[in-house]
This record gives structure tokens, C-alpha cells and sequence, in this order.
């Protein structure tokens, strides 16, 4: 009951903060100020290659899931600007080489903010979730199960930033076996 109130309180907080400009709809659309309906959303099964997350394969498997999306902000173009993600989603994440897997809780619930032209400006995550960082991203390379509240801010170039931690971050790749990233 104490998380869900939490999670409750930080995750209006995130949203009021980042602010939303309410503009104009056009006739039969869903204003802008109003979020759309829930939608289902399906966490596809996926394998990023050695050396982008972790020293070896990583593959995340998908156990159970009840994930939906909605659209809560558009700019004028119809273009999303804001969506929100909620719903449980259990998932394996798996060592490719050796087979070792770790079975992670990451249904929380997030909201991704958008550039106009589609590429993603900001992500909090008000946890558990997972999110990757890479090599030159500036934070040290993993994925990580995040539990908390926090905000990954994405550069022009694609470079990813923790800006807000406030949580447990556990990096899925050293529980698979992987060691600690000396870079």
C-alpha cells in the first residue's frame, strides 16, 4: 500500500514537473490535455550482441506481461510528444554464452518524452523497469533492473544520461556473471 502510494505521489510529481503546453485540438481529435485510451503494449522478446550491454549476449525473455500504453501529450502535428507505459511484465534475462538467467520483477511504470522528429528526449521511470546504458553513454555500460524513481535524458546524438537515481539500480549483467566495467 506505502509503494503504491509513493509511486503514486512521485510519479504526478515527475509529470507536473516536466510540464505540458496545451494547445489548440483540431475538431474530432483527442485534445491534447486529455490522455487517449490505454492501448495493449507487447514487450517484444530481444538479444543486444556482446559489448553493447554486458561482456556477452544478453537476452531478455518475456515470462508474463500486461503492459499498456497511452498517449497523453501530441504536438500540433499529431506527432506524440508524451506517452505513459504501466503494467506488470516479469522477464528472464539471460546470459547467451553460459545460459545463466536471472527472473526480474520490471513492472513499473515510465513516461517517454519525444523530440518532434520522433527521437526520444527524456524517460523516467518510476521502477522497477529495465533500461541499457552503452559505451560512451555517460553512464557506466549495463543494463539495469532501475527501482525508485529515475530519469534518463537523451542527448541530440543519442548519448544517454542518468540525471535522477533514486533507487536501487542493479546492473543484470554482473548477476549474470559478468564482471565490473573498469571504463
Amino acid at each position: 500500500m506505502l509503494r503504491r502510494l509513493v509511486t503514486a505521489l512521485l510519479t504526478t510529481a515527475v509529470l507536473l514537473a516536466a510540464g505540458t503546453t496545451v494547445a489548440p485540438t483540431p475538431a474530432g481529435a483527442f485534445p491534447r490535455h486529455q490522455p487517449e485510451p490505454w492501448r495493449t503494449w507487447v514487450q517484444e522478446e530481444w538479444t543486444a550482441p556482446a559489448g553493447q550491454y554486458c561482456t556477452f549476449p544478453l537476452q531478455v525473455r518475456v515470462v508474463s506481461q500486461d503492459v499498456r500504453v497511452r498517449v497523453v501529450d501530441r504536438y500540433a502535428d499529431g506527432a506524440v510528444r508524451r506517452e505513459e507505459f504501466a503494467g506488470p511484465l516479469v522477464v528472464d534475462f539471460v546470459n547467451g554464452d553460459t545460459g545463466r538467467a536471472a527472473r526480474r520483477d520490471a513492472g513499473g511504470s515510465g513516461a517517454a518524452d519525444y523530440r518532434p522528429d520522433g527521437t526520444w528526449r527524456r524517460y523516467t521511470i518510476v521502477g522497477p523497469a529495465g533500461f541499457g546504458f552503452r559505451p560512451g553513454d555517460h553512464h557506466p555500460r549495463g543494463y539495469y533492473l532501475l527501482d525508485g524513481l529515475h530519469v534518463i535524458t537523451f542527448d541530440a546524438d543519442g548519448t544517454r544520461r542518468l540525471a535522477v537515481a533514486v533507487g536501487d539500480q542493479e546492473n543484470v549483467c554482473l548477476a549474470l556473471g559478468d564482471a565490473p566495467d573498469q571504463g
